[in-house]
């Protein structure tokens, strides 16, 4: 009997250690049920900040190609707002103050971005950059622990990539090249879609040496950093000339007839020389100006020719772009950043010491040169841009 008294009394003492223990735990439980609660409501906020700055981010980048110009910072701006906001985050549409935007410059090789309007680094690509976020965001357990709100933000950085194809090559030409020169220089590959010739005293190419059809070197030096490639197949020719259109017609810079660059300037703006209507081929432009700068891009509808140093400024890419017509350099000493293209015709080098640092596309190269230096690897495109847009961070 007075066992059994001490065991109930035992037991009527415990009373009450639930309670207590239940207060203990408290805390640790609220913590976890903060932890559940609150942070998967931070992460889904996030993940819809996310969605809404990717979706700006790709819409203000897109909008550099399909405006008037390619560097419409402006509309690129407002229009990576404007679909920003068309977005959810935390049960309500996104508002102006949610949503940052700016524009600049995404440089490739440093993966770092620059938000000044001018290019200043080799490897500088056109970008848009939108942040959006919520400040003091409302919490349901963490107050217990002493966290009442918190901020939170997202971002994304959208560019336009190279246009590749056949611009990822120094040299690239749909019919078999003819390549007669002394000393050349080629910092990046050369592609043809037909058999490649190439005659010369000296070849030196870091990259690769492609032909659909057969390579033949012939050179009392030749240097191939990459492989000899040949039936390497096909690469088509992208059509800008619409964008180009667009962009000059944009900039009041759109000239009928043959037009003709012969005093020294600074053109910034995209330029577009068109046929006279039904006289095909007059849409000529021809450059005598000593250091004439052009920066972005320049089309004619029929042949580019230059009688002068044509420079670029700065960092700036120029493309001369000739859209059924031929290009020709016949003077000495010049330099180029950017690119020539003539999708439906030749290009012709004719000029000693010429460098271009940037791409020379063709349906037919044709280069008689002496000390002609082509750098494709450290001279991104940027003056004719690429088809996709692409989010890099």
């Amino acid at each position: 009997m007075e066992r059994s008294h001490y065991k109930k009394k035992l037991l009527h003492g415990q009373r009450g250690n639930t309670a207590i223990l239940f207060a203990l735990c408290l805390p640790v439980l609220l913590g976890c049920a903060a932890l559940a609660v609150d942070l998967a409501r931070l992460n889904m906020v996030k993940v819809e900040l996310q969605n809404a700055a990717d979706a700006g981010a790709l819409a203000g980048a897109s909008s550099l190609i399909k405006v008037g110009s390619y560097q419409n910072w402006t509309v690129a701006e407002a229009t990576a707002i404007s679909l920003a906001k068309q977005n959810y985050a935390n049960g309500a549409l996104i508002q102006d103050v949610n949503v940052s935007v700016d524009s600049g410059y995404w440089n490739k090789p440093s993966r770092t971005y620059n938000s000044s309007h001018t290019s200043i680094l080799t490897g500088d690509v056109p970008a848009i950059r939108v942040t959006v976020s919520i400040s003091g965001l409302n919490l349901f357990f963490a107050p217990i622990l002493g966290i009442v709100q918190s901020d939170v933000n997202a971002r994304a950085i959208a560019i336009i990539p190279d246009p590749g194809g056949p611009f990822d090559y120094g040299i690239f030409s749909t019919l078999s090249p003819s390549l007669n020169f002394n000393n050349i220089t080629v910092t990046g590959s050369v592609r043809t879609n037909n058999n490649l010739n190439i005659n010369s005293n000296s070849i030196d190419i870091t990259g690769n040496v492609e032909a659909n059809g057969a390579v033949t070197l012939n050179a009392n030096h030749s240097t191939i950093g990459g492989s000899t490639i040949p039936n390497a197949g096909i690469i088509n020719m992208p059509d800008y000339s619409d964008f180009i259109a667009t962009a000059a017609a944009a900039a009041n810079q759109t000239y009928t007839g043959p037009k003709t660059f012969s005093t020294n300037h600074i053109y910034s703006d995209p330029i577009y020389v068109k046929d006279i209507q039904g006289q095909p081929g007059t849409g000529t432009l021809n450059v005598t100006a000593n250091q004439v700068a052009f920066t972005g891009a320049v089309m004619a509808d029929g042949n580019i020719t230059f009688g002068s140093n044509v420079m670029t400024a700065g960092n700036q890419q120029v493309s001369f772009y000739s859209k059924n017509g031929n290009i020709t350099i016949n003077n000495n000493n010049n330099t180029l950043n950017g690119v020539l293209y003539a999708p439906n015709g030749t290009i012709n080098i004719n000029g000693n010491n010429v460098n271009i640092n940037g791409s020379v596309v063709a349906k037919k190269v044709m280069i008689n040169a002496n000390n002609l230096t082509i750098d494709r690897t450290n001279s991104p495109i940027t003056s004719l841009q690429g088809r996709g847009i692409q989010l890099v961070q």
